[in-house]
């Protein structure tokens, strides 16, 4: 049984979708942090899947992309956990609600 590019697609949808939903439906920093963090692993999975699906001579450019996204993605989610704990001291609640409250503060 072979892994082509239609399993990596779907996998990556999913994943995707996933993402999308956590986003939408979390109400937790928290929660919403990690989401966003599905959301750069999904086409993450898709570049290395085709890439290795083609067996090409490109077959390293797919790998290298994957380890500049996953670095990029990993400093994205430690800056919004850094909100995250940021909105706990000011607020001290972690709320996506407490966002309103912090107008006005300077």
């Amino acid at each position: 049984m072979t892994i082509g590019g239609e399993q990596f697609e779907v996998l990556s949808a999913v994943i995707f979708a996933i993402g999308v939903y956590g986003l939408l439906a979390r109400r937790h920093p928290l929660g919403v942090a990690i989401a966003i963090g599905l959301l750069f692993a999904a086409p993450v999975i898709a570049i290395v899947g085709f890439t290795h699906a083609e067996q090409g001579p490109t077959i390293g450019i797919g790998d290298g992309l994957a380890a500049f996204a996953i670095v990029a993605g990993s400093c994205i989610c430690s800056l919004a956990f850094t909100l995250v704990v940021l909105l706990w001291r000011r607020t001290e609640r972690a709320d996506i609600d407490a966002l309103g409250d912090l107008e006005g503060e300077g």
